[in-house]
């Protein structure tokens, strides 16, 4: 199936519009006939940044484990957030803003047919046709990967007129209609100049221009008039093109003030040939984009519009699911390639000058599901702006330790925007959060596993690690059992029962199953990259001795994995968050040969599913797919997938928190008086896909594990393992042919869920394993046969 979401619609919503992307510079297309607006973000924009130093409070960490050791939790949840608070601590982070709008009103003959909105996710390009009368417009939208613009074309079958201008966003989207800002533009010549100076310390300009059209082109400004209803529509600072057939337009934003001359002069050595701007877009996209190829139906392509009403009611069209897989896929080679800044919580689209939770990068899930897919879809290069913002901040994160706690190394904090890394908000749950430093850790080490990239180990992974674990060896305390004891603890957002005062309200707790989980994995992850860089020695035992020390998982009573490990914190289903089950997912610790702790984590996630379904969210039941995936059950990663396509999926396909529509599947949660989008969930999905399709630790890989019977025969080529290989499956209802492809010289064992092993070319069998050893380029073949 072409690579391709359709609409037939234009969007009415920024949220709804179609959005693309070259990680600096953001677009957000309506695609209206008349009157059309195409949003423009920067990645660097967040308004209200406020940064101030942390009061030095650690002495105070005493005091709570005193009170947390006299069962008087609920004091102790409120006691750090008083001390900042008597200290006048407010810190706060920042806005993401919307930059510009293009605001263009066309000149039109009559009622137009045969409108379509369409996305090319294989090229990064939005293209919007329509017939005016019998003559044929077409209005293509991209950004550019190469020259990091915004390229408009609009081509018309016969001559057409148009007026522009770039305008701050449409205030539909500022709830308080207040924007604390000025605005200023002015038109000359082919360019607009805009520029927006706020009061939350942005000061950034914007100019579009026209660059190529067979037209004439004419500064104007019309004054404020009464249209009376006559349809017409005023603009201010505007450029009239008339009697062109084709305009090129590039768009620029710069994140601080520039002059006009000095932003045209950098437009001036773009080059203005259309066609060589499209292609040398396309030929970069694409190559990102191919990396990893996915097909699970040859049908025909048809609307989202159409997909989505079919599948509203319970039966999922494979072509969604498709679509659905790719587009995780495009959003984030958009948002997050060839750029300075990770992908932000919407990825790096808005249009609300507050939007939900600031939009901006929270660490204890939202963007660690962000980056799921990435490495195992070949796009690594996705990561570098992200480890490019941690790294930076690593000065704010020593502070958080320092003055929070009292400790050495660092410590991330909930959450966070591109300007500073301290922990700012004095709600307990983020006060008390500890385990982003490991979390983050991790996916630094991920990408080492996947590239083996020893210069990156040596001179990022490991050292960000390194500080990461010496928070850990101030922080943890032992108890009287000899064991490591975690407190303050928080198992994220989540509250748990007991028969404590303040039971299910209170975010403080001890030993929360999570912070455990990250603390071994981290350890383990060191001492392993210590001993291949040959360096540390010294440090190896003392880490080794600290996982002996990591208390076990327990099991409660419903047979499910316990969320805290201390006897006061009982389980509370009704949550989100499945933070225990971190082990098995995103982690592998847990596997089917740890047969107790598997089944207990199935436990775990079926009573989020089946007794918390309400108050689950459109990126929980992304994390839950994923973890149905692990545990090889694709009839339960189908319906988490299916349930956030129903309720918790918009037009555009782009993912929401929560049902939008409020229908009881989710919780409701209102931000301006809507369910706010998320882009989490969208990557999330993608990942989901990939896990059913192959997982791999570092030695071993599974084949289809979690292959759904809707997916009667597809392939997917180019996916990467954790073994150092690339593997392309080709399957049928009951047949599988594999390839596996070492990308260095490395060791592994392959399986596959319900398939019987009848051919290879090189390894040893035993049972249905198969034992290879292949060296730097080798190609490993395999048929499997239910």
């Amino acid at each position: 199936m072409e690579k391709k979401l359709i609409n037939s619609y234009p969007a009415t919503r920024w949220n709804d519009s179609t959005p693309v992307g070259n990680g600096v510079l953001g677009a957000s297309v309506y695609g209206a006939i008349y009157d059309e607006r195409i949003l423009i973000n920067h990645e660097d924009l967040y308004n209200y940044s406020n940064k101030k130093e942390i009061p030095d409070i650690s002495a105070e960490l005493k005091t709570v484990r005193a009170l947390m050791d006299e069962g008087r939790y609920k004091e102790a949840n409120d006691h750090y957030t008083n001390a900042l608070k008597r200290e006048n601590y407010v810190c706060g982070i920042g806005k993401y803003y919307p930059a510009f709008d293009l605001h263009m009103v066309f000149e039109l003959k009559g009622a137009f047919t045969d409108y379509q909105r369409s996305l090319d996710m294989e090229n990064g390009v939005c293209t919007v046709t329509y017939k005016d009368g019998d003559k044929k417009h077409e209005r293509t939208v991209f950004a550019s990967k190469t020259n990091r613009v915004v390229v408009v074309n609009i081509k018309n079958e016969e001559p057409f007129s148009v007026k522009l201008t770039l305008e701050r966003h449409s205030l539909k989207d500022c709830p308080d209609k207040e924007l604390y800002s000025t605005f200023s533009s002015f038109s000359r010549d082919k360019a607009i100049y805009s520029r927006i100076e706020t009061i939350g310390h942005l000061d950034f300009s914007g100019m579009v221009k026209v660059v190529a059209t067979d037209g004439t082109v004419s500064a104007g400004n019309d004054k404020k008039r009464n249209i009376d209803m006559s349809g017409e529509r005023a603009l201010k600072d505007y450029l009239k093109v008339e009697n062109a057939t084709e305009i090129t337009l590039l768009i620029d934003i710069k994140e601080k003030k520039q002059s006009p001359e000095r932003m045209e002069r950098y437009l001036d050595k773009i080059p203005y040939s259309y066609s060589e701007l499209l292609e040398k877009h396309k030929r970069r996209f694409k190559a990102l984009f191919n990396k990893t190829r996915l097909s699970l139906t040859n049908k025909k392509n048809v609307s989202n519009e159409q997909l989505l009403l079919d599948s509203y009611n319970g039966k999922i069209d494979t072509r969604l699911l498709e679509k659905m897989a790719d587009y995780g896929r495009y959003l984030l080679i958009s948002s997050s390639t060839d750029c300075k800044y990770p992908a932000n919580l919407q990825g790096m689209w808005n249009g609300e000058y507050s939007p939900a939770w600031a939009c901006t990068f929270f660490n204890n899930e939202n963007i660690q599901m962000a980056y799921w897919q990435a490495c195992q879809g070949g796009l690594e290069s996705a990561l570098l702006p992200l480890f490019s913002l941690y790294d930076s901040l690593k000065d704010d994160y020593r502070e958080n330790a320092k003055k929070l706690y009292g400790c050495r190394g660092i410590l991330l904090p909930l959450f966070m925007d591109n300007r500073h890394g301290l922990k700012c908000n004095l709600l307990p749950h983020v006060l008390y959060w500890t385990g982003s430093s490991a979390w983050i850790s991790a996916i630094y080490y991920e990408y080492y596993l996947f590239t083996r990239d020893e210069k990156f180990l040596r001179e990022r992974a490991y050292p960000f690690m390194r500080e990461s674990a010496q928070f850990y060896e101030d922080f943890y305390v032992t108890d009287e059992n000899g064991m490591l004891k975690s407190y303050p603890s928080n198992s994220p957002e989540n509250r748990a029962s007991g028969d404590f005062e303040g039971a299910r309200e209170l975010s403080i707790s001890i030993n929360s199953t999570m912070d455990f989980a990250l603390l071994k994995e981290l350890l383990t992850n060191l001492i392993s990259s210590a001993k291949a860089l040959n360096v540390d020695g010294d440090k190896i035992s003392l880490w080794e001795g600290m996982i002996k020390k990591i208390p076990p998982y327990e099991i409660n009573g419903d047979g499910a994995i316990k969320e805290w490990l201390h006897k006061d914190f009982l389980d509370n289903y009704h949550h989100r968050h499945q933070s225990h089950i971190y082990p098995l997912f995103p982690g592998y610790e847990i596997d089917e040969d740890n047969k107790e702790l598997f089944e207990a984590s199935k436990v775990a996630v079926e009573k989020r599913l089946v007794i918390g379904l309400k108050e689950q969210t459109g990126w929980s039941l992304a994390h839950m797919a994923n973890i149905f995936a692990r545990l090889g059950n694709a009839e339960k990663a189908m319906e988490c997938l299916s349930l956030l396509l129903r309720f918790c999926t918009g037009e555009n396909l782009y993912t929401y928190h929560n049902d939008w529509r409020n229908m009881g599947v989710t919780l409701e949660y209102l931000h301006a008086g809507k369910a706010p989008f998320q882009i989490d969930a969208n990557m999330g999905f993608t990942s989901a896909v990939y896990e059913m399709l192959l997982f791999s630790t570092p030695e071993k890989i599974k084949i289809l594990p979690a292959l759904p019977k809707e997916w009667e025969s597809g392939s997917i080529k180019g996916l990467r393992t954790r073994t150092g290989c690339q593997v392309s499956i080709n399957w049928t209802k009951n047949k599988a042919s594999v390839k596996i492809k070492a990308l260095l010289d490395t060791d592994f064992v392959v399986s596959a869920r319900e398939y019987k092993l009848n051919g290879y070319n090189l390894g040893k069998k035993e049972g249905e394993l198969l034992y290879a050893s292949l060296k730097k380029g080798e190609e490993l073949t395999l048929i499997y046969q239910k």
